[in-house]
């Protein structure tokens, strides 16, 4: 490398001419370049190890401050650097671009609509006020609370504004405290509609988690099987595996149960993360979330981090129509309502 007459390299020579902020933006920009294409090579190797399966779920943020880096970088000059920018910015946009760019089949004209809306309480009982006020304004068909705890059953054991408590089911009052006990297991799930004709009950599909109930509907006159669950956050490497499994079972109750079907719930797996397109793949499922953008439901205290990891996938004839998040209600979690509708082919 030629150097000038201090020994030192031309290229370095020019940087140390530079302001003393130039040269800080230049090494903050090409650090963060590199930590990010870094993430971004090693979260599609996320089935070897569970923390490069939590860095699918963070390409939307990838693309944000990859698009920033790119934009520094030119006003930078430091045309190497940002060319590995431009790579790994493609990169990540081709994984999250499906959620913006892709879109769901037509609705049947005039057909009826299911709205479905699930919220992970994480073992809380929740803000009940709030509960009461936002069931208040009806916001779904179907009401699912996943992971909740015994006193939210009893706040809804006898309904509230038009709903009624389908599941879990009453079976008597607690012998020495007066308070109602109830079937199956716990109320960790609990299930709320208005409409008639609609069941719940225990699933009966091996592999599936706790957490999880199995719901018959119908949408007009299509009956509609739906799934509710809760899956293991994928904290550790045994953690990650419990949760593979399960949504493993996921994808094996869609694939075996009459179509129409629909399995909604925290997944704690986002879009881009490969066990949802297997998922996806082995069952014949598409996801709601096509057309309908990033939608994050966790965490709710830090939106720029927040990462959609609750989920409302479909097989047959339907149609996301619409979907949006709804509020938190005490959780982490916000919650996700989806309304479907008969796919017009």
């Amino acid at each position: 490398m030629t150097v000038d007459g201090a020994g030192v390299p031309p290229r370095l020579a020019r940087l140390a001419a530079r302001h003393p902020l130039v040269i800080a933006a230049v090494i903050v920009s090409v650090a963060v370049t590199l930590a990010t294409a870094a993430m971004t090579v090693v979260a599609f190797a996320a089935p070897w190890w569970w923390v490069f399966d939590i860095l699918t779920s963070y390409r939307p943020q990838f693309v944000l401050v990859l698009a920033i880096a790119v934009l520094a970088l030119a006003v930078l000059r430091c045309w190497k650097t940002m060319a590995l920018a431009v790579v790994a910015l493609a990169l990540n946009v081709s994984q999250v671009a499906p959620v913006y760019v892709g879109h769901q089949a037509a609705a049947r004209p005039g057909s009826p609509t299911l709205t479905i809306a699930h919220l992970n309480l994480q073992s809380r009982v929740g803000d009940l006020p709030a509960m009461d006020r936002w069931l208040g304004a009806r916001p779904a068909d179907i009401v699912v609370f996943l992971h909740t705890a015994g006193a939210t059953a009893r706040h809804l054991e006898h309904g509230e504004a038009g709903y009624r408590m389908i599941y879990p089911r009453l079976v008597d009052a607690h012998p020495s405290r007066g308070f109602p006990r109830f079937d199956p297991r716990s109320p960790e799930v609990i299930v709320l509609t208005d409409q008639a004709g609609v069941t719940a009950s225990t699933p009966t599909m091996a592999g599936l988690p706790s957490a999880a109930v199995q719901i018959q509907a119908h949408l007009g006159s299509q009956p509609v099987a739906l799934l509710g669950l809760h899956t293991l956050s994928p904290g550790t490497a045994d953690r990650q595996r419990v949760r593979d499994a399960q949504l493993t079972a996921v994808g094996d109750w869609l694939k075996s149960t009459p179509r129409p079907a629909v399995a909604f719930g925290d997944f704690n797996t986002t879009y881009y993360s490969p066990e949802l397109a297997d998922l996806l793949h082995h069952s014949g499922a598409t996801s709601s979330q096509l057309g309908f953008g990033v939608q994050a439901t966790w965490p709710r205290q830090f939106r720029p981090a927040g990462i959609a990891i609750d989920q409302s996938v479909y097989t047959g004839p339907l149609t996301a129509v619409h979907r949006h998040r709804g509020p938190n209600l005490g959780s982490e979690h916000r919650a996700l309502v989806v309304t479907y509708a008969l796919a017009a082919t």
